[in-house]
C-alpha cells in the first residue's frame, strides 16, 4: 500500500483572485526529497444534469478562452466559502438557466486533477425541472441557454461532443441513472 508523503515545508509563491499556487518540500517514504512539489489551490465546484418533463436536457455554451472554444457543458460553477454544494447547484441552475427542481440527487463527487490541485467536484441531477426564475449572469458570463432532446443528447455523447473533461463522465451517469442507457 502507497505510504503518505511528509511535508518538510510550504509557501504561497502566487496569489491572485480565487487561486493559489504553493510549493513544497516532500520526503518520499524511502527518504527522497521532491522540491518542489507544487499544488494549485482553487475552489470546489459542482455541476448539474438538468432534465426536463419532456425529456429534455439544459446546457449552456460558452466561450472558453483558455483553449479558443466555443464549449457545450452542464450548468454549474464555484462552490463559495461555507456554501453547502446542493445549495451551490441550486443557485447556479438559477443563475445560468432561471430552471428549479425539487427533484435534485447527487450523482457522485470526484477530484478532478488530484496530481496537482486539492479541490472537489460535485455532481447533481435534476429531474422535472421548469424554468420559472431568472437567469443572473455573473459579471462576465456570456452565457446562451441550450435545450437537446433525449436522442439529441444521446447522440452527442456517443459523438463526443462534450469536450469538457470532467463533464462527460457525470453525463453519461445521468444517462444511466434515468435508463437513457444499458449497461452490458
Amino acid at each position: 500500500m502507497p505510504k503518505p508523503w511528509k511535508t518538510l515545508s510550504a509557501s504561497v509563491t502566487y496569489r491572485k483572485k480565487w487561486l493559489q499556487i504553493r510549493e513544497e518540500a516532500c520526503e518520499l517514504p524511502d527518504g527522497r526529497v521532491l522540491d518542489p512539489y507544487i499544488i494549485i489551490d482553487i475552489p470546489s465546484f459542482c455541476n448539474i444534469v438538468i432534465v426536463t418533463d419532456k425529456e429534455e436536457i439544459v446546457l449552456v455554451k460558452q466561450f472558453r478562452h483558455a483553449v479558443g472554444i466555443t464549449s457545450i457543458e452542464l450548468p454549474g460553477g464555484m462552490i463559495d466559502r461555507g456554501e453547502e454544494p446542493l445549495e451551490a447547484a441550486k443557485r447556479e441552475m438559477q443563475e445560468e438557466t432561471g430552471y428549479s427542481s425539487n427533484n435534485i440527487e447527487l450523482l457522485y463527487t470526484l477530484h478532478p486533477n488530484p496530481p496537482l490541485e486539492n479541490n472537489k467536484a460535485w455532481f447533481f441531477l435534476a429531474r422535472n425541472a421548469v424554468q420559472n426564475l431568472e437567469t443572473t449572469f455573473d459579471p462576465y458570463e456570456d452565457i446562451e441557454l441550450v435545450l437537446y432532446s433525449k436522442r439529441q443528447f444521446l447522440e452527442m455523447l456517443k459523438e463526443a461532443t462534450f469536450t469538457h473533461g470532467t463533464q462527460a463522465g457525470p453525463m453519461f451517469a445521468a444517462a444511466l441513472k434515468l435508463g437513457w442507457l444499458q449497461m452490458p
